[in-house]
């Protein structure tokens, strides 16, 4: 059944992805717009084949500019934006057409399941379906937000899972894209410089790129910055504070880190991800008190399961086969063999294979 929806895009040699994302959602949506910022390969003609109205733009360097451009060109009452490398998850079809059966007013947010390094998959958020009206238009040269009249629209969940295959990380070196979103953030930082929402963008920048300390000074800049009592309703101070707290812990900076997690875990009560990253950091400190911690750390992970992907950015694991595998790991340390057996047995039947290795010695 097509829906009363323009699929929206942007793109610049995509060959590699457009196929599936497009055959992802031609059933649903009744026109694709495309906007293509100077392709030298075949996304164009693939684009056209799968019946998508394709035109050539400019390439300012404004992500923001150049979806506006091309919601400009959308004919349908709705919009649906996506990216090339993402793709509607194959669970969400009903979900989709739940939403305009029962949703005709407000913005729709789905879940951005990524694929990263390893294999290992991540949990983000995004307003991506809203109505097709001049006073929705975004904002922002990249990592461009949807705004409605000037403000941050009013969103309903949606429950649509978007997988998104490009924080990959031989597409991130193959695309340049980390050097090239530093670039433009840098540059609307010296135009904007007590903008918050782009100081936790280069942050989170410097940390995908592995530029710990710099991520640690642009994310503490911003998680001071923010009032105590707004931590919560921030669309990003969690995510903030979690990457500070990964940026420590591969700086091997434990006595900051744990500060940091102990002050987290107190206003995000429910952020399983945090207590996860507790437990790393025990583990590391190769300190005896510490050590002793980790089982209940790992067990209250287990408690809590998996954190709310609408409300949090989140890895896949963290309270299930994650935390599972790392008792395993505590327990064959400190010799209880059965103990550590049965958690990596119980990470392998919840389909972490890495925890299949230990379980082939331990069977030895």
């Amino acid at each position: 059944m097509k829906l009363p929806v323009s699929l929206c895009m942007i793109v610049n040699n995509e060959q590699k992805f457009i196929k599936d994302c497009l055959d992802s959602v031609k059933e649903f949506v009744s026109e694709i717009v495309i906007g293509d910022t100077g392709s030298s390969d075949m996304t164009e003609s693939i684009a056209r084949e799968h019946g998508a109205t394709v035109f050539r733009m400019d390439w300012k360097n404004d992500f923001g500019d150049a979806r506006n451009s091309v919601l400009e060109r959308a004919s349908m009452p709705y919009i649906f934006v996506m990216d090339a490398d993402e793709r509607l998850n194959q669970s969400s079809s009903d979900q989709l057409m739940k939403f305009f059966e029962y949703e005709t007013i407000n913005p729709g947010r789905v879940v951005i399941k990524n694929i990263v390094h390893d294999n290992d998959i991540t949990f983000g958020q995004a307003t991506r379906i809203f109505p097709n009206l001049p006073d929705y238009r975004y904002n922002g040269r990249i990592h461009e937000q949807l705004q409605y009249q000037g403000n941050t629209p009013k969103s309903s969940q949606t429950n649509i899972i978007i997988d998104h295959l490009g924080y990959k990380d031989e597409i991130m070196i193959e695309r340049q894209k980390i050097q090239r979103n530093l670039t433009i953030l840098t540059e609307m930082e010296k135009s904007s410089p007590h903008d918050l929402y782009v100081i936790y963008q280069i942050g989170k920048t410097q940390f995908v790129a592995k530029n710990y300390p710099e991520a640690v000074r642009y994310l503490e800049k911003v998680l001071k910055s923010i009032p105590l009592n707004s931590l919560t309703s921030s669309t990003y101070a969690s995510s903030a504070w979690l990457t500070l707290c990964y940026s420590l812990y591969y700086m091997k900076s434990f006595s900051l880190l744990n500060k940091y997690i102990e002050e987290g875990i107190e206003i995000f009560s429910d952020y399983t991800d945090l207590y996860f990253i507790y437990g790393l950091s025990l583990t590391s400190m190769n300190h005896p008190d510490a050590i002793k911690m980790v089982p209940s750390v790992f067990n209250y992970c287990l408690q809590l399961g998996e954190a709310d992907s609408t409300k949090y950015e989140t890895t896949m694991g963290v309270g299930s086969y994650k935390a599972h595998y790392n008792l395993g790991v505590y327990w064959e340390i400190i010799g209880e063999i059965d103990k550590a057996y049965s958690h990596y047995l119980f990470a392998v039947q919840q389909g972490y294979q890495i925890a299949g290795a230990r379980l082939k010695l331990l069977s030895r």
